[in-house]
């Protein structure tokens, strides 16, 4: 059963671990980007940071969006608009109710899933984000047992998918120039994702 105060702790937790890799995430970025990804998502860090304590934030739904739409806002890339997809996805398939129940939750992820692919053309294998948020929200619609249990099997589900872009050939962004010379290296949009959902995991 996922609450407002859950949430809040969760996404609290997640926004100190991806600002404390903000650093690492530049290095990665920087192999074959343009080296600011975790400048960008320091900055959402310091949003989830800002929304999670905001106590006249009331629901659930209104925490999501406002979060999606805060990260929409940022620039720095793709990673701002694409966040904010997911977020506000994640508002638009619940309603204001206090407790999410497992069905609801999973309702919430799928429709985070259902709206980014909407907007982005990468599949499981390009080498971006998806090949983390993908394998972690099927993981969340397909585990039974306790949140607990749930978000850390995402995480686990987010890891794997993130070491496994070292083994791939990017075909988005900037890194695709590199054709084979980017097999070696984690995609850092891959490597956020998981240390967003470890850090979701870790706070329960």
């Amino acid at each position: 059963m996922l609450t407002l105060p859950l949430l809040r702790k969760m996404l609290n937790r997640a926004g100190t671990e991806l600002k404390a890799n903000s650093k690492y995430l530049c290095e990665l970025d920087s192999v074959a980007g343009d080296g600011d990804h975790g400048i960008t998502i320091g900055r959402m860090a310091d949003v989830m940071k800002e929304k999670t304590e905001d106590t006249t934030i009331d629901t659930m739904r209104v925490l999501l969006d406002e979060l999606g739409d805060a990260f929409m806002g940022i620039n720095g890339g793709s990673a701002g608009p694409l966040w904010g997809t997911v977020f506000t996805g994640m508002a638009e398939g619940i309603d204001d109710q206090a407790e999410l129940t497992d069905l609801e939750l999973r309702k919430m992820f799928t429709q985070a899933k259902e709206d980014f692919m909407d907007i982005s053309k990468a599949k499981p294998g390009d080498k971006t984000m998806v090949d983390a948020l993908y394998p972690a929200i099927d993981a969340i619609i397909e585990t039974q047992g306790s949140l607990k249990e749930i978000m850390t099997a995402a995480a686990a589900a987010a890891d794997a998918g993130a070491e496994q872009t070292s083994t791939m050939v990017a075909r988005f962004g900037r890194a695709k120039n590199m054709g084979e010379r980017s097999i070696g290296t984690k995609d850092p949009g891959a490597v956020s994702i998981a240390i967003l959902f470890n850090g979701m995991a870790q706070a329960l």
